[in-house]
């Protein structure tokens, strides 16, 4: 059997790894908060547990998952970036959610999107991962858009409001 548990990735700003439970206070705050409306937010202590074991539970059961994010040197935790697969989603999707309005607007979000992409595509050698995104969410499209991700127009999207933004490896890895 191969080894499921999550890889480190590291860039110039930002430390990447599997959840843990120094990630319960920050993601409770992010999930409890008005901050969390396109993740089905604001949520309750036990919708925000579920969530979290979620996303913590997907690294044992299908070998990827979301990573948590920290910023160096600080290690204050910025949000969390990697593929999102729970069962009623046709095909993983890469997912990025950042934990509060004072990490926005740094290029964080982005940097740990593509430390995620590079690993995807070169160490996993995924073809290409989708992002649905909420119409009313103007970041994530913008961040999509700034990753080198393209409507998808054909792909299956399990979630209501959304439109789908394809990465694939040779824009999945720009700078």
């Amino acid at each position: 059997m191969s080894d499921l548990r999550p890889r480190i990735l590291e860039t110039d700003r930002l430390i990447l790894r599997g959840p843990s439970p120094e990630d319960v206070a920050p993601m409770f705050g992010f999930l409890k908060s008005d901050h969390s409306r396109f993740y089905g937010g604001p949520m309750t202590d036990d919708e925000a547990w579920r969530k979290l074991t979620l996303y913590a539970g997907q690294w044992a059961l299908r070998g990827y998952g979301l990573f948590s994010v920290y910023r160096k040197p600080d290690m204050a935790m910025i949000g969390m970036a990697g593929p999102y697969h729970p069962a009623e989603f046709p095909e993983p999707e890469l997912s990025w959610l950042v934990v509060g309005p004072e990490f926005e607007g740094q290029g964080l979000a982005r940097e740990a999107c593509q430390a995620v992409l590079t690993h995807l595509f070169s160490d996993l050698g995924w073809a290409s991962v989708v992002s649905f995104i909420d119409a009313a969410n103007h970041r994530s499209r913008v961040l999509a858009e700034r990753l080198g991700a393209q409507l998808d127009p054909g792909a299956d999207i399990p979630l209501e409001n959304c439109d789908a933004y394809r990465h694939q490896p040779k824009t999945g890895v720009a700078q």
